[in-house]
């Protein structure tokens, strides 16, 4: 498919983007708009995000994730449910490849702790939604339809990319089951950051409190010795 027929158009929803292009290029769309992949690049002073667009979609996912770094899982649910379908699953999409990047190297006992660290997180993400949204079965529906997905393209004969992986595991969920797979995916890059980092929840949480800061852009970020740091 041409690059430009994944691009978004004006006004177009998500339901609307996913029904033109299926759910594996849809997530693609909002990936890489316009074939270019999202990259936030560090300098001494600055963070550079993609578009407004772009950037208000990274601060939805980065929410959520900031939420599970603080283990305010009810809050983290709670933002999953004011999404679209397909940023449910694009926020397990970003949160996914972002783990991946960081336990690249590690071993599979590594990405069985982490996986399993996610887990242990499950009872409280469920109950964090409102009755309406979808109930506890659905919500570990969605999260273990994506453990074993990614449980069986680390161990298994087959390996699929990562978009691949969640798509086909999306498009066989209700659209409330993928409340559970956005929040499984993030608390697996929330448990893969701490299992990494060597730092404590707070210094995490603080530093991604950071990210967030220089997408919205109202204040001063900058990046030293390693680190993300709000100035006031």
């Amino acid at each position: 498919m041409a690059d430009e027929d994944r691009g978004q158009c004006a006004n177009e929803s998500d339901a609307d983007l996913e029904q033109r292009l299926g759910t594996c290029d849809a997530l693609y769309a909002l990936w890489a708009p316009h074939g270019r992949p999202i990259a936030v690049s560090l300098d001494d002073s600055s963070i550079i995000t993609a578009n407004a667009e772009t950037r208000s979609r990274l601060i939805q996912v980065h929410s959520v994730i900031h939420a599970m770094l603080r283990g305010e899982h009810a809050d983290a649910m709670r933002r999953l449910a004011d999404m679209s379908s397909l940023m449910t699953v694009f926020t397990a999409l970003r949160s996914l490849t972002l783990a991946s990047e960081l336990l690249w190297k590690a071993t599979i006992s590594t990405w069985q702790e982490v996986l399993a660290n996610a887990r242990k997180q499950l009872p409280a993400m469920a109950p964090g939604l409102p009755s309406a949204e979808g109930t506890d079965a659905e919500v570990l529906m969605g999260a273990d339809a994506i453990y074993h997905s990614i449980w069986s393209n680390l161990t298994g004969d087959k390996r699929e990319r990562i978009l691949d992986c969640i798509a086909g595991a999306a498009s066989a969920l209700p659209q409330r089951a993928k409340l559970g797979l956005g929040g499984f995916g993030a608390a697996v890059f929330a448990s893969a950051l701490q299992q990494t980092s060597g730092r404590s929840p707070d210094a995490l949480a603080e530093e991604h409190a950071a990210l967030l800061m220089a997408m919205t852009r109202s204040q001063a970020v900058t990046h030293r010795d390693g680190r993300l740091h709000i100035d006031g």
